[in-house]
């Protein structure tokens, strides 16, 4: 029987590797990734506030190309992801079939053309946040269409399977549908519905919140304002990265969607948590007062900047989490088993540490103006927090069926930060209970 061990990323099988995001050799691991695409990042926000005639679709393009460059390089020349065999790439390159390459690109266009249809349909995405997310899109079309042509082109001749899910699609849309393998199209397009129901969210949300950092520039002077620009500067660099996980879905960087979710109450959990539905959500579980958590405590500094600087750790621990993944973000699909960062202590760290965040930000125990309305908020929130724990629980079930997660799973079972705590215990407690039997004795 195999003993559980700190997950490494490598196999007790040598034929094969396990689905860890980091591999036993890897000379970096995502969360330097990650740190070279926060290095990307910080060099378009200098350019960007010397650039203030550009237009905010062109900025949002210079935060996702100089995010993203870095995170490819690191990737592939130093971590080199296309080698692994889970990336279902070969290091020898065969002939290209250049007909088979055509319709994968035939699938890639008609996948856009579909989204694009859907985008237009839905008043959602007529809102004015995202019309920089549209500008953006516009622009990069034609290059990007090119692009994925060369990268369609690399890849064929190396992959394993050949005949992946965008010739499946694209001969559905070609009408040859005897030829098509409905299971892998299906699986295709729930990936696809993710990337495109959470891409538009996250990029708009970048603008955003660098719209108001950009403008007043991060203010140190007093703590109120340092918390309130810290604010938007985590929020932003969340949302880049997670537009950057979700644009990163490629088999070169071993960063290919696995499988999507397959229990429906996750979908809903997950789904629910976001624009449009999080609006009519919102109607029902009113958790936030008239009382900021500020003004209640205004008049007592340090317990006001002890307060605010636990939300600020909290998020931060949040925000550790997102990077962590380097360029494998995604709700809803297994990508690769994350195990660094604060996965080492916790399988969900960034659940635990907004939803915490949450209390210490909208005090439903205090916001509001009557006994009875701050049980009623505190009700609400706790109902967020509980959907969070069924978003956490069905990804669990989702990911138990990769052997990667099943041994992470195993090792955080007797290694992680709650059972090392709840082992910890009985020890502390053993004096006391000496103390008591020795009474018992007397």
């Amino acid at each position: 029987m195999r003993t559980a061990r700190q997950p490494t990323g490598d196999s007790p099988d040598p034929e094969r590797e396990l689905n860890f995001a980091r591999r036993k050799g890897d000379v970096i691991g995502d969360q330097t990734v990650a740190l070279g695409g926060l290095a990307g990042f910080s060099a378009a926000w200098a350019m960007t506030a010397h650039t203030p005639f550009l237009s905010p679709g062109i900025h949002l393009i210079l935060f996702v190309a100089l995010t993203v460059a870095p995170m490819v390089l690191f990737s592939v020349f130093l971590v080199k992801t296309h080698l692994r065999r889970t990336s279902g790439l070969v290091p020898e390159p065969g002939k290209i079939n250049y007909a088979r390459v055509g319709i994968k690109l035939l699938g890639f266009l008609g996948t856009m053309g579909l989204l694009a249809f859907c985008y237009w349909l839905f008043p959602e995405y007529s809102k004015p946040r995202y019309a920089p997310v549209w500008e953006a899109s516009t622009l990069l079309f034609i290059p990007v269409t090119i692009a994925t042509g060369f990268y369609f082109a690399w890849i064929d001749c190396r992959m394993q399977e050949p005949e992946d899910a965008y010739w499946h699609c694209g001969m559905l849309f070609l009408g040859k549908w005897k030829s098509v393998n409905w299971e892998i199209l299906r699986e295709y397009g729930l990936g696809w519905f993710i990337k495109g129901f959470f891409l538009p969210f996250m990029l708009s949300g970048v603008v955003e919140n660098a719209t108001g950092v950009l403008a007043d520039g991060w203010n140190p002077t007093s703590f109120g304002f340092l918390y309130l620009t810290s604010i938007s500067i985590i929020y932003c660099v969340d949302t880049i990265f997670g537009a950057v996980g979700y644009l990163l879905t490629l088999r070169i960087l071993d960063a290919q969607i696995r499988s999507p979710q397959p229990l429906g109450i996750g979908w809903v959990a997950t789904l629910i948590c976001y624009p449009p539905w999080s609006q009519a959500m919102s109607s029902f579980l009113k958790y936030r007062g008239p009382v900021e958590w500020s003004d209640w405590l205004k008049n007592s500094p340090v317990i006001f900047i002890t307060w605010g600087f636990a939300i600020l750790v909290l998020l931060s621990i949040y925000l550790w989490a997102t990077l962590s993944f380097g360029c494998r973000f995604s709700n809803l699909t297994n990508r690769g088993i994350i195990i660094d960062g604060p996965y080492r202590f916790l399988k969900h760290p960034a659940y635990l540490t907004k939803n915490l965040a949450w209390w210490l930000m909208y005090v439903p125990f205090v916001s509001h103006v009557s006994l009875e309305d701050n049980l009623r908020a505190c009700f609400m929130l706790a109902v967020l927090n509980g959907i969070y724990y069924v978003r956490a629980k069905t990804e669990e079930r989702h990911l138990m069926a990769d052997p990667a997660y099943r041994e992470y799973a195993t090792w955080m079972d007797k290694n992680g930060l709650f059972a090392t705590v709840l082992q910890s215990i009985p020890s502390a407690l053993s004096p006391i209970q000496r103390r008591f039997n020795s009474a018992d004795s007397e």
